[in-house]
């Protein structure tokens, strides 16, 4: 139901725009907890973005920016489920822990909107009763972060199986498989989910919004909103990254026929409704 109106900030939202294409799920969440609830050290899905808004209550964040995990880990590379246990300061289990920075503390209060950027780990605690509105999203700015991040959780799961690569004709798509039941997506579904993106662009591109989308509160009319020039730069993303896609090995292993449009076909595609929309 359209109970509230997502803030023209965060508007550009590739993630659930392609969810809701697929009518599977999405990555819009009301989140209510008592005072003293509180989330464990984490960053977000797929490296993406999130808005956090507070409907009642107050919040109390701990942000580190990107990067700043590497010197949180444990002697085994594990993060920790909690930035404030005591245990971070013993240098034989968190050898790393005094070369990070202090977090960036946030209060948030009722009414208020907390941005988290890509990659950004964080521990948050309810200080009253709380309701809250969130939603992880991706778009033209950080969907190449995306990628890199898939890259990374497909070779983790290769190393973790590299001694069955020999013995096990699919090994490949096990991995594949694996990436998906850990992550949430896999390298063809995320071709498929620039496709959508994509496609939704040239439509409006080539032929406008008619009445009807014009009225509703779809990805098309909030592509209209941010502007033509808008889902110019959201396809020329779209193809910096379906092309490093296109041209990485392990995507190139797996069935492409079950794609449609092929990946050569649907970049040649975009790169000329780039150039038609520039003449």
């Amino acid at each position: 139901q359209d109970v509230y109106t997502t803030p023209v900030y965060f508007s550009s939202d590739w993630l659930n725009e392609y969810w809701d294409a697929v009518a599977v799920d999405d990555f819009r969440f009301v989140y209510m907890g008592p005072k003293g609830s509180w989330t464990p050290f984490h960053a977000d899905v797929f490296r993406s973005y999130s808005w956090s808004a507070n409907v009642c209550g107050r919040k109390k964040w701990l942000l580190y920016p990107a990067g700043q995990e590497e010197f949180l880990k444990d002697c085994h590379g594990n993060l920790p489920f909690d930035v404030t246990a005591p245990d971070l300061r013993d240098k034989r289990i968190y050898p790393r822990y005094s070369q990070s920075q202090p977090p960036l503390e946030i209060i948030q209060e009722a009414g208020e909107i907390v941005f988290v950027p890509s990659g950004w780990h964080h521990q948050v605690y309810n200080l009253e009763d709380t309701i809250s509105i969130n939603h992880n999203w991706v778009n033209g700015c950080n969907v190449a972060v995306m990628w890199c991040f898939l890259q990374d959780e497909l070779a983790a799961v290769q190393r973790e199986i590299s001694q069955w690569k020999d013995p096990m004709d699919d090994w490949h798509l096990q991995c594949q498989l694996i990436m998906k039941s850990c992550t949430g997506i896999d390298y063809k579904e995320f071709y498929n989910f620039l496709k959508v993106i994509a496609e939704n662009r040239i439509s409006v591109l080539e032929k406008g919004l008619d009445e009807e989308s014009s009225s509703q509160k779809n990805s098309k009319a909030a592509i209209s909103t941010l502007g033509m020039l808008h889902a110019v730069f959201d396809l020329k993303r779209t193809v910096k990254v379906l092309s490093s896609l296109s041209a990485n090995e392990d995507f190139r292993k797996l069935d492409l026929n079950s794609l449609s449009p092929s990946p050569e076909a649907l970049l040649q595609h975009l790169e000329a409704a780039i150039d038609t929309a520039l003449l």
